[in-house]
């Protein structure tokens, strides 16, 4: 009995370490995001879009509230894009298969999870490498300054005190 527990405790273990690992989260949200395209199979690539992009949406201000909560500041024009360009591409991709096959949507969504599991991850750490880079630019991090204005004010009064 005892071994059945170590076993699940192990396999539960093993579940939690790949769950903190970013390509199984991309691969989650794939599978959701093509779930979701899937459901919609007999309706209009128009419909689909739209559904995507109200998704998509409610979904990219969940992260920007998440991020925000933590402190951080969310590149909001990376989310938006990259969401809105990840619908262009399966709105393209499913309407240009359509033609010659009726399975147009489940392509569409084998694409979408491919898409999300592979490019997520490496646009991830493109974003936080330029991030990083930016955030060493900044000359107030070069000198040390955590708060400019706070010292700015602090000078201001410093040179006020010895003009009178």
């Amino acid at each position: 009995m005892t071994d059945i527990h170590e076993c699940l405790g192990r396999l539960s273990a093993r579940m939690a370490r790949a769950a903190r690992q970013p390509r199984i989260r991309y691969l989650i949200a794939g599978l959701a995001v093509a779930g979701l395209w899937l459901l919609n199979g007999g309706k209009s690539l128009l419909y689909d879009a739209v559904q995507m992009l109200i998704v998509m949406s409610v979904l990219t201000g969940l992260q920007i509230v998440r991020d925000r909560r933590r402190g951080e500041t969310p590149p909001y024009v990376r989310l938006i894009s990259a969401k809105a360009v990840l619908v262009a591409v399966a709105v393209g991709a499913a309407w240009l298969v359509a033609p010659p096959t009726s399975q147009s949507n489940i392509i569409a969504s084998v694409g979408l999870v491919v898409l999300i599991t592979t490019a997520g991850p490496a646009l991830d750490r493109l974003a936080a490498r330029r991030a990083k880079a930016k955030a060493a630019a900044r000359p107030d991090h070069a000198h040390g300054s955590t708060n400019p204005s706070a010292e700015a004010r602090v000078a201001s009064k410093k040179r006020t005190d010895s003009h009178e």
